[in-house]
């Protein structure tokens, strides 16, 4: 499967979304796995595979995201912000082994 990887940093007015997401994107536009940094530090990994260890009811998830990725992202220039009021958000597409550190870090320090 052909995978590409993409971070989104994310200015906004301060509240509980995340600062910065990282996205594991696959050529379908489904998104697999994402991490969110919050401005206070805290990470939160996500992964289908999370959500189909719920139940059968949710097995049928295929991406974290509505839609296709490719779709929601279209119009944003890579590394320049894209801004709307008081939010600004850019868009840049990373190497693998930038989200793998990411999640690898953050995914074994959630389990502990």
């Amino acid at each position: 499967m052909s995978l590409s990887y993409y971070r989104c940093d994310w200015i906004h007015p301060e509240n509980e979304d995340p600062v910065v997401v990282y996205y594991e994107v696959d050529v379908a536009g489904d998104v697999p796995r994402l991490i969110d940094v919050f401005a206070d530090g805290r990470r939160q990994c996500m992964s289908i595979v999370d959500f189909a260890l719920l139940g059968p009811n949710r097995q049928r998830v295929t991406s974290l995201v509505e839609g296709s990725f490719y779709d929601g992202i279209a119009g944003l220039i890579d590394g320049l912000f894209f801004e709307d009021g008081q939010e600004r958000i850019s868009m840049t597409r990373i190497a693998a082994d930038k989200f793998e550190i990411e999640w690898q870090t953050h995914r074994t320090a959630e389990s502990r």
